[in-house]
């Protein structure tokens, strides 16, 4: 029988995911996954469900979150392994950065969308506007590209753009999640460092307690994910795998979980290794 497969990033409707917490657990069981990590945005408050449905299907479950950080002029993702659920100091610090996201997006038509206690994933927005200011000559031509959106008008500098909300620094949430006693690993870096030398970030951020790297997921090529494998080992980082599947609406191209190579049981050894 082969080792039991790991997938150590996934979102429930508790961020911007499409699932509840069990539709999703038994998707990672028909994936033929063993272990898991329901990783939602600045928020564990699915993690006792998910946890549940994984011993009612035999699957193990780390307690985990994904922190929203800003960091040398731009935002990075931080996931956090390990993490207790009954810490009011960590709990009461992600909560200041989800409850920040949460208030620059409430408008009667979110609320009606997405409930009042959720922050709403931006396709959503997007297709809220679009609805809203149906025949508005100024958003005609995003009505047959709405994936333009966002970069034209509301990106920062753009003309609705709005204030960045509340977002620790990436080494204080690294310091956040240490205090907690769990083991922070940054978040697909391919697609967040732009033009830093990667090489002298992980550096950088194994020195402020950094454990790992999401080398191996479905926002790296694959040429991507061998260079940060390497040079997260090269610092003496786990590597670590996530497919970061949502659902239908965010990442619609990752079908279901375990969308990832490279996850086998090494990289739950090398996790704990972390710690």
């Amino acid at each position: 029988m082969p080792a039991p497969l790991v997938d150590l990033h996934m979102h429930t409707t508790a961020s911007d995911g499409d699932l509840e917490p069990e539709e999703l657990v038994a998707r990672c069981a028909t994936a033929g996954l063993g272990t898991i990590a329901v990783t939602d945005h600045n928020s564990t408050v699915h993690v006792t469900r998910a946890g549940e449905e994984c011993g009612r299907r035999g699957l193990e479950l780390i307690a985990a979150c994904e922190i929203s950080t800003r960091w040398q002029g731009s935002e990075h993702h931080l996931l956090a392994y390990f993490v207790p659920l009954d810490d009011p100091t960590f709990q009461g610090r992600i909560e200041s950065v989800r409850r920040s996201d949460l208030e620059r997006s409430r408008w009667a038509q979110v609320e009606e969308a997405v409930g009042p206690d959720r922050v709403p994933p931006f396709a959503v927005l997007r297709r809220l506007l679009l609805e809203g200011a149906a025949g508005d000559a100024r958003l005609l031509a995003y009505t047959s590209a709405p994936q333009r959106l966002y970069g034209e008008l509301f990106a920062p500098g753009k003309p609705l753009a709005t204030e960045p909300p509340f977002q620790p620094s990436l080494p204080e949430a690294i310091g956040w999640v240490r205090a907690a006693g769990g083991v922070p690993v940054l978040a697909h870096p391919g697609a967040t460092l732009g033009d830093l030398d990667p090489e002298a970030v992980l550096g950088e951020l194994a020195g402020e307690g950094l454990g790992g790297v999401e080398a191996w997921t479905t926002w790296h090529r694959q040429e991507t994910s061998e260079r940060f494998a390497a040079l997260a080992a090269a610092v003496g980082l786990a590597v670590t795998a996530g497919a970061d599947f949502h659902g239908p609406t965010v990442k619609p191209h990752v079908l279901g979980p375990g969308q990832v190579t490279h996850n086998g049981p090494e990289v739950l050894e090398a996790l704990h290794e972390a710690r």
